[in-house]
């Protein structure tokens, strides 16, 4: 009786195995299927003010003084934007430089993988900390949006610094949309690296 009882539990034990493992394979396969199913599809197109003719992304993701990238890694997609500022040029600095080179960094960093799906926000303050360490001094600064579809989990990541911004769409609707975060009207936050000479004239939020 107690071989039986034995084996009895080794056949209830393989059986449990048998269809947890079943269940297991089933749902992975689900997995991967929703993973390639899932996918951010991305389209840019810009204006720059010192030029009527419009921009696309076969640019290299630069529209006068903002940019844009999008890459993909394994089961993320990522789209950023950046919006230069202007200004700049009245102290001699290519507006274009920073934006360009911080929405560089992130599709460098996301495309080597060394990055956090669902942290976009750290995606920008690595970028916006290489462009600070950076030998070749660059000066300048722009608001900065960060998107990532992490298709693992089918959530939507974002980070937005300043007045850039997104809005998520569902059936002609707007069910969400980022808020704009400004010191005082037409002054947005934004990532800076201002010349040493004019730092009393930036705002800071150190």
């Amino acid at each position: 009786m107690q071989s039986v009882l034995i084996y009895g539990r080794f056949l209830t034990r393989a059986l449990i195995n048998g269809v947890y493992n079943y269940s297991s394979s089933t749902e992975a396969a689900v997995n991967r299927k929703r993973e390639r199913d899932f996918r951010l599809l991305a389209v840019a197109c810009g204006f720059p003010k010192v030029s009527s003719h419009f921009s696309a992304l076969l640019n290299r993701g630069r529209y006068g003084d903002d940019a844009s990238f999008f890459a993909r890694y394994k089961t993320a997609d990522v789209l950023g934007v950046a919006d230069g500022v202007g200004g700049w040029r009245n102290y001699g600095i290519d507006p274009s430089r920073f934006s360009c080179t911080l929405m560089e960094t992130c599709e460098r960093l996301v495309v080597s993988g060394r990055f956090n799906p669902r942290n976009p926000g750290h995606l920008i303050a690595a970028s916006y900390y290489e462009l600070k360490e950076n030998k070749e001094q660059i000066l300048g600064s722009s608001t900065a949006c960060v998107v990532v579809l992490n298709r693992t989990d089918q959530m939507l990541y974002t980070a937005n610094i300043g007045d850039s911004g997104f809005l998520v769409m569902r059936n002609g609707q707007v069910v969400h949309r980022s808020e704009e975060q400004q010191h005082y009207f037409n002054t947005p936050f934004q990532l800076s690296l201002a010349p040493a000479n004019i730092t009393g004239l930036v705002h800071s939020d150190r």
